[in-house]
């Protein structure tokens, strides 16, 4: 039984605190478990931190720099386990994904002495376990939960990897609505209507940007002077300009790269598009909808259907249908009784996710009073 008095020490490790919605994650509930006088410690193994945190850092990324040599990931590996072995932590809460399964069984094996929280973040479960199936049905078998962002990646990791029921459970990622909403009230500059979509651009291509835009400008959307305004970066940037400077519609879409501020981006964006293969539990979605702007997304695995309720926030496509997913955009516009019910309904969908009432989720997980 955990005692009111007890200070509680939590270790999370992310992989950096900079661009992606696990690392949001860690880094807003470093935040509130620290408005709880809990002490947060926070790893991350590369120096990209832009997120806003509460808690010390453990940056591995400056001591690995540009030398990845062995004598330089020794010596990360052994100030990560002194600093291990120097703290008493209650729990160790891991956001990031496992690209090395040798060591990662290890990890769990010896390294790992408190109790040990696992998140998974993405439908694609092998970012997370690994593709040996010995390892990857005992990998976790001693962690206290294996915790994911959608229901639907629980059942998946039951059925590939044997786990029970018991040992998963969902908690969604939470949104900072007060951040957000103070964020996105900031000085606006653009003068267009416009629609959005936010990601990255790297060569997996998972956000599939190169048929959104295929699929917008088949839309009615650019007759009606409305644009799409993409957000994010990546290495298949330079092929979206080219296929958009092809197409001869670079008067209508817009890339902005990766900004400081999406939030203002977002408020004032008719919608916000999403037309991924796969996601986890997309946070872009619920900072949409905190923004007060509707959403339309395909159905795809997982996430989407347990944020959108269809014809009430948003619009839910038919998983990779970009014919469908053209419809939906011209709906949105042309159907301004739906919009106005989709926008009247986007804030108080997402009350649900909030940082409070997801942090209490954390802090009943590990038994810790409020």
């Amino acid at each position: 039984m955990n005692s009111l008095h007890k200070t509680h020490k939590i270790f999370l490790l992310a992989d950096q605190l900079s661009m992606g919605g696990a690392e949001r994650s860690a880094a807003f509930l470093s935040k509130y478990l620290a408005s709880k006088n809990i002490v947060v410690k926070i790893m991350v193994n590369n120096d990209k931190i832009e997120y806003e945190y509460s808690g010390e850092i453990l940056n591995l990324g400056k001591i690995r720099a540009n030398n990845t040599n062995y004598f330089n990931k020794f010596r990360r590996l052994f100030i990560f386990y002194k600093y291990i072995q120097s703290n008493r932590f209650d729990y160790i809460i891991d956001f990031r994904m496992k690209r090395f399964e040798y060591q990662e069984f290890l990890f769990a094996l010896l390294l790992f002495k408190s109790k040990l929280i696992v998140t998974i973040h993405s439908y694609m479960i092998s970012y997370y376990f690994p593709s040996n199936k010995f390892l990857a049905k005992r990998i976790y078998k001693k962690a206290h939960k294996i915790v994911t962002v959608a229901a639907k990646i629980n059942s998946k990791i039951i059925s590939d990897y044997g786990y029970s029921a018991s040992q998963i459970q969902t908690i969604y990622n939470p949104v900072d609505i007060d951040y957000i909403d103070a964020r996105s009230n900031e000085p606006f500059e653009m003068q267009y209507d416009y629609i959005i979509a936010i990601g990255s651009m790297g060569n997996i291509n998972v956000k599939q940007f190169d048929k959104l835009i295929e699929s917008y400008i088949k839309s009615t959307l650019p007759e009606n002077g409305i644009r799409l305004v993409i957000l994010g970066d990546g290495v298949m940037k330079k092929e979206l300009e080219l296929q958009v400077k092809k197409l001869d519609a670079a008067n209508n879409v817009v890339f902005k790269g990766f900004v400081d501020n999406p939030y203002k981006f977002m408020k004032n964006a008719k919608f916000i598009i999403l037309s991924s293969k796969f996601e986890g539990f997309p946070m872009v979605l619920i900072e949409t909808l905190t923004c007060g702007t509707p959403v339309v997304a395909f159905d795809c695995f997982s996430g989407p259907s347990e944020i959108i309720s269809h014809e009430k926030n948003g619009l839910l496509v038919e998983n990779q249908n970009f014919e469908k997913l053209t419809e939906a955009m011209n709906k949105m516009v042309s159907d301004k009784e739906l919009y106005n019910i989709c926008k009247q309904n986007t804030k108080s969908s997402v009350a649900q996710f909030s940082l409070e009432n997801i942090g209490d989720k954390w802090l009943n997980l590990m038994g810790i009073k409020n």
